[in-house]
């Protein structure tokens, strides 16, 4: 006959430390793999997307702004493009909705010497050059004066609904258990 004897010490500290750390580093993959997809979604073009699809971008810069941070003390991440460099754009771009107000340009009172504006080639862009003549200077001043009151006379501008965070999270979803699987160890 044989005759075993064991004792089993839990330490439900140690094994709460070993769970948050899992935790944190699932959440992290979780909000990398969310964010990169987020990213794919958005394509660089010209002409701007069709409703309810993910947007276009010109310059490549809403996909560069967006960030993922995982907050280990309450147990989160938030994934999305950073508002102080983004704007508010974005959130038009997911949600919709509409902007009343332009942003105007700097009044500035040019002078004989500086770069200005000489010339208007469509709403809101200009020929610069450098201002050689005091009546140059004056029509530069004037240019942006009567900008500023266009922008400030302007209808509304309705943004229809974009998304591409929700559609990331949604893509995802079935892979997000598996950063969970076989975590804590």
């Amino acid at each position: 006959m044989i005759q075993i004897r064991t004792r089993v010490h839990f330490d439900q500290a140690k094994v709460q430390k070993k769970v948050q750390t899992a935790n944190f580093r699932s959440l992290g993959h979780a909000a990398a793999t969310i964010r990169i997809t987020a990213k794919r979604s958005i394509r660089k073009r010209k002409k701007p997307s069709s409703p309810g699809s993910p947007p276009h971008t010109q310059t490549g810069m809403l996909r560069r702004v967006i960030r993922y941070e995982v907050n280990r003390d309450r147990e989160e991440a938030v994934i999305g493009p950073v508002n102080e460099i983004a704007g508010r754009l974005w959130n038009l771009h997911e949600f919709g909705g509409v902007v009343t107000n332009r942003r105007k340009l700097k009044r500035h009172r040019f002078r004989v010497g500086q770069h200005g504006p000489i010339r208007v080639t469509a709403p809101g862009k200009f020929v610069r050059t450098l201002l050689q003549t005091a009546a140059q200077a004056n029509r530069a001043t004037r240019l942006v004066e009567e900008e500023n009151e266009r922008r400030g006379a302007n209808k509304p501008r309705r943004y229809p609904k974009r998304p591409f965070m929700k559609p990331a999270l949604q893509a995802n979803q079935a892979r997000l258990p598996k950063f969970w699987r076989d975590s804590v160890k």
